[in-house]
């Protein structure tokens, strides 16, 4: 076999060299992308018409397409958590924190030395609110960052829609909603914290991988991601409640797990789970569990889940949602009894999962939680067992 020739290898290396220039429909020169990566807006259209050239070695977003702005030119403040969240960030964080009662129209208020909170009076609402102060240059550095990690799935400007959504299923979040499923948080946005984990966890089951990002990364990410909420929505709702992770309490299972799963199916099929995810007896056994009446029944396809409407939308459109079938599906936000019991108590946003906290006692929910996570560790990922639990179940309906 001859070996190539110095002309074929130089042909290769153009055309390798013309390829990494090329961005969408277009081909570009390099020493452009560089410059415009590294000018400031105003800077970069004289630059592009002098053809200028920066020195820069590692270029910022060098693959940005060309028509996506990568600078903020004005600062923004988004909605901050409440008077609790102070006091806690005033022990964590001793001489950063300050309480000042002349603030808020001698109301009193937290001042923040560093600059980055800020107490704010709204003379329409006579009401004062804590707000997240945004400089531009950190919210230029956070918008690039989200472009280059984000934007591909999620739309250059939040709206669920960017250029790899089309084909994802379940389709991306839309950031302009400013709604988490699995935030686990009751409140109805979640704090900064909550959102950290959700990043760093990933979704299972989705195209939201865990991302091993920094904590400045994250902290621009989601910063600027919170100024994507349309008018009066989400961290620009002058009345929206943030908050952590859902508060855990003491575990009574511990120690007894399997009467905990034996609870759990009785509180999962007394409370009408099954509405919506499968029902795991069979009809005689579900009537006679919930002391039905003699003739009762129930919905078609009890053993499967039913679609729901949601809150979700991707360009207007409402999308719909299946909940899961434990036995089958891939859970969104962890399998551990703790992780279920979180999601549970939280409730799902936007979607027909309620939120149970507050609503059950958390020995109830803890149950259910134990019930759900031996139904995924007994019979998902094994089709032999699962199908003889579904067919005994169906041969009833």
């Amino acid at each position: 076999m001859r070996r190539p020739t110095l002309y074929v290898l130089l042909t290769a290396c153009v055309a390798i060299a013309a390829l990494s220039s090329f961005r969408g429909d277009e081909i570009v020169s390099e020493p452009s992308l560089a410059a415009e990566a590294s000018l400031a807006p105003e800077e970069v259209e004289a630059s592009s018409d002098e053809q200028a050239e920066v020195a820069n070695d590692e270029p910022r977003h060098f693959r940005a397409p060309h028509n996506v702005n990568l600078f903020i030119t004005e600062d923004d403040a988004v909605r901050a958590p409440g008077e609790d969240w102070f006091e806690q960030q005033a022990e964590l964080f001793p001489g950063r924190y300050s309480y000042d009662e002349s603030l808020a129209d001698g109301e009193g208020g937290w001042v923040d030395k560093d600059g980055k909170y800020e107490l704010r009076y709204d003379e329409e609402e006579e009401e004062a609110f804590y707000w997240r102060v945004l400089t531009k240059e950190e919210l230029t550095i956070g918008r690039q960052d989200y472009v280059q990690f984000c934007a591909s799935c999620h739309g250059f400007e939040g709206d669920g829609y960017g250029r790899s959504a089309q084909h994802l299923r379940p389709g991306p979040r839309n950031f302009q909603r400013a709604m988490f499923k699995f935030s686990k948080v009751t409140q109805a946005l979640p704090s900064d914290e909550a959102l950290k984990t959700l990043i760093r966890n990933g979704l299972d089951g989705t195209p939201m991988l865990a991302w091993d990002l920094s904590d400045q990364q994250l902290d621009g990410i989601i910063q600027y991601i919170k100024t994507l909420s349309e008018p009066e929505t989400g961290w620009r709702d002058l009345f929206t409640e943030i908050g952590d992770v859902v508060e855990v309490g003491e575990n009574p299972w511990v120690g007894k797990e399997s009467e905990a799963v034996t609870a759990g199916e009785k509180v999962y099929h007394k409370n009408d789970c099954y509405a919506c995810h499968p029902g795991y007896l069979a009809p005689p056994d579900l009537a006679a569990l919930r002391e039905a009446p003699e003739g009762t029944t129930f919905r078609d396809n009890l053993s499967y889940p039913a679609i729901k409407d949601s809150d979700y939308t991707v360009l207007d459109h409402q999308l719909k949602i299946l909940p899961p079938d434990f036995t089958w599906h891939q859970l969104r936000a962890g399998t551990t009894p703790l992780d279920l019991f979180k999601t549970i108590a939280a409730g799902i946003k936007g979607a027909a999962m309620p939120q149970w906290k507050g609503a059950f006692p958390d020995e109830d929910i803890w149950a259910v939680a134990y019930y759900v996570h031996h139904l995924v560790t007994e019979y998902k990922d094994q089709p032999a067992k699962r199908s003889a639990f579904m067919n005994a179940l169906r041969r009833d309906q």
